[in-house]
């Protein structure tokens, strides 16, 4: 009973740093590889290589506590890796969880999913007989009141709408992004936060001119550039965002005044690609401040520069994600912590936004969303 035992939890060990590494393969070796044939090669190179470990482990051990001393070497210094490894990995949860991470207050008040019209052919259809569900175009639009410590009453009750990682191109289609953008433009909001990766490939930019006219708000609408929008080409991204009216931030600031106090929304170039100049972002002055990043991992960043609020996409929500186990691959350092949702750390909050598009064209329990923030103080 004990062997049987203690083979599952070494296969439990085993998924365990599998999770773990394809998370640091996703990070893509900068315009040298495709990052499709880098995540997916990289992937099945881990599966092959734990599950050949894992074989041959099995061969040479019998599970069996009392015959451990009596495996080679490298048997006993796999199985002493994989374990301290594993523990190392639930300590750093542990601390994560129950000691740097915060509550944050964000309280739900809307909720709703518009249905896709009929002609919207859900792609990768052969998956439907295995009963898996494609959330492709399954819209979320969510509203949620957020109370941000040290947030000023003078900027009580201000409000942006987020939407991130579009990935325009044959999926994620017009059609669709029309939809997507309406139900953006029907909440009332103080500005619009767009946070990166809104193409693949070269060939979406021009295409995409025009699809991101129309959008209004008091203080104004805002980009900041993905890694994808860098690999598609920075410049004609920039340029195409600009004429829809779009100002997009690269490591600068914006302020607004309301009644005596200043609101300082910081934009960051993107983590990977972008031009690295935090100066700007560490010298902004403001009351009120609100960084927009494509990736989450610039929450150093944040808490560095004293940020009320940091919202961030990049991840799509691990996009792909399983009853239990929840998201394999969320490319940040952070790995599945920063997959979704809100977290606060040293008083400053961060918010995930699952986006809208992605590679593969597949949603799995991982709706795309349109998300509004109304911001409240503590």
């Amino acid at each position: 009973m004990a062997s049987h035992l203690l083979s599952w939890l070494f296969l439990l060990f085993q998924f365990l740093i599998f999770v773990y590494l394809v998370n640091r393969v996703s990070f893509h070796p900068r315009r040298v590889i495709p990052e499709a044939a880098w995540v997916i090669l990289g992937t099945l190179f881990l599966f092959a290589l734990q599950a050949s470990l894992a074989l041959g482990l099995d061969r040479a051990w019998d599970f069996s506590p009392g015959s451990w001393p009596a495996l080679p070497v490298f048997w006993k210094f796999f199985t002493a890796v994989s374990t301290l490894w594993v523990l190392f990995m639930a300590l750093e949860h542990l601390l994560w969880y129950g000691f740097r991470r915060q509550k944050v207050d964000a309280r739900l008040i809307l909720q709703r999913f518009p249905n896709h019209p009929p002609r919207f052919r859900v792609p990768m259809g052969f998956l439907e007989p295995l009963y898996i569900d494609n959330q492709v175009y399954d819209l979320e639009v969510a509203e949620y009141e957020v109370a941000l410590p040290g947030w000023p009453k003078a900027f009580s009750g201000l409000s942006l709408v987020q939407v991130s990682d579009i990935h325009f191109g044959k999926y994620i289609h017009k059609n669709f992004l029309r939809m997507v953008f309406d139900e953006a433009r029907k909440l009332k909001t103080d500005l619009y936060a767009l946070t990166g990766d809104f193409v693949s490939h070269p060939k979406d930019i021009a295409p995409m001119r025009g699809l991101l006219k129309g959008f209004r708000a008091p203080l104004g609408v805002y980009a900041v550039l993905g890694n994808h929008d860098h690999w598609a080409g920075a410049e004609a991204m920039r340029r195409a965002l600009e004429g829809d009216g779009i100002r997009v931030l690269q490591n600068e600031a914006v302020t607004f005044r309301r009644k005596g106090k200043t609101l300082a929304l910081l934009g960051v170039d993107d983590l990977w690609e972008g031009e690295k100049r935090e100066a700007p972002i560490l010298e902004a002055r403001g009351d009120a401040k609100i960084l927009l990043a494509h990736q989450p991992d610039h929450f150093y960043l944040a808490r560095k520069a004293g940020v009320h609020l940091q919202v961030s996409g990049h991840c799509h929500g691990g996009q792909i994600c399983f009853p239990l186990i929840g998201p394999l691959i969320v490319p940040t350092v952070q790995g599945r912590k920063f997959a979704a949702g809100f977290m606060r750390e040293k008083g400053t909050t961060l918010f995930i936004h699952r986006g809208i598009g992605g590679f593969p064209p597949l949603r799995t329990l991982c709706r795309p969303q349109v998300v509004k923030l109304v911001l409240k103080p503590a």
